[in-house]
């Protein structure tokens, strides 16, 4: 039998947000997943909806700390993406 802990690829839709070792992509129900890899091709989309394929690796939380920050949030490794949009659908929710 297959293991249940394989990681597959997870295509999320969103708005790609923030800076080089820095971008965040948030899909249309606010779950935020932090990006990693393809930073050039990333870069040239910031402010853009885009559709990423990739590996998510969950939110990850620390055990015995009771302090805010302790956890992270979902990673996404890059593996491919595609621009949907020239801006963010939200954009003018964003205050």
């Amino acid at each position: 039998t297959a293991q249940s802990n394989t990681q597959s690829n997870t295509t999320i839709e969103g708005c790609l947000d923030g800076a080089v070792e820095n971008y965040t992509l948030t899909d249309s129900a606010g779950a935020n997943y932090k990006l990693t890899g393809n930073a050039e091709q990333l870069k040239a989309h910031v402010g853009e909806t885009i559709r990423v394929t990739g590996i998510v690796t969950p939110v990850v939380h620390v055990p015995g700390a009771m302090s805010e920050g302790t956890k992270t949030q979902a990673t996404l490794s890059v593996i491919s993406l595609k621009q949907v949009s020239d801006v963010c659908k939200d954009a003018n929710d964003i205050p």
